[in-house]
């Protein structure tokens, strides 16, 4: 499953994916949170304008580091090294790119589930923290691949809201038979 989009560069058509997967791609490859390293994109982009941003040659990297893991894994075909692939287009705007990009994880991260119960020491999200709530579910390492992760952390609080005392109704099979 997870979520694609094509997305324009130097005029060629590139399929991206972003699916539960690429946490761990992203970690094997580069040793880096994902989580972490778009944040420090999104703070260092500011408001998409070039004059007021801060990307350093490192934030560059690791937006291409980002975009090549993304691309990558819509199509298999990619060149092995993000150097390859991107010896493959002219240059390019990342503020044309990155935005997409953010959306697209955006959508990936998308949630519709609220946890009931909620504690003081919920932790920003790594890949760490992600990678064991999937194996709390029991989710493998293969499934990534099929789920996002806003549907992982459904089902993450679906199950801690399994001990939720505070609904007011719970339905029994003669209210589902009725249905």
């Amino acid at each position: 499953m997870g979520m694609t989009r094509k997305i324009e560069i130097d005029g060629k058509e590139i399929l991206f994916k972003a699916s539960a997967a690429i946490l761990r791609i992203y970690r094997i490859k580069f040793q880096r949170d994902i989580y972490k390293d778009l944040s420090a994109l999104k703070k260092a982009i500011g408001k998409n304008v070039e004059d007021t941003s801060t990307l350093d040659t490192f934030s560059l990297e690791m937006f291409e580091n980002i975009a090549y893991v993304m691309a990558k894994h819509a199509d298999a075909n990619i060149p092995d090294t993000p150097e390859e692939w991107l010896d493959g287009f002219n240059t390019f705007s990342i503020y044309q790119i990155l935005p997409q990009l953010i959306e697209l994880w955006g959508l990936n991260i998308q949630t519709d589930v609220s946890a009931k119960k909620t504690s003081s020491n919920d932790h920003p999200m790594t890949t760490p923290l992600f990678l064991l709530r999937c194996v709390q579910l029991g989710i493998s390492i293969r499934d990534l691949d099929l789920l996002t992760i806003g549907l992982v952390n459904d089902m993450y609080a679906e199950n801690s809201n399994n001990a939720y005392k505070g609904y007011k109704e719970v339905a029994t099979q003669e209210d589902f038979d009725k249905f």
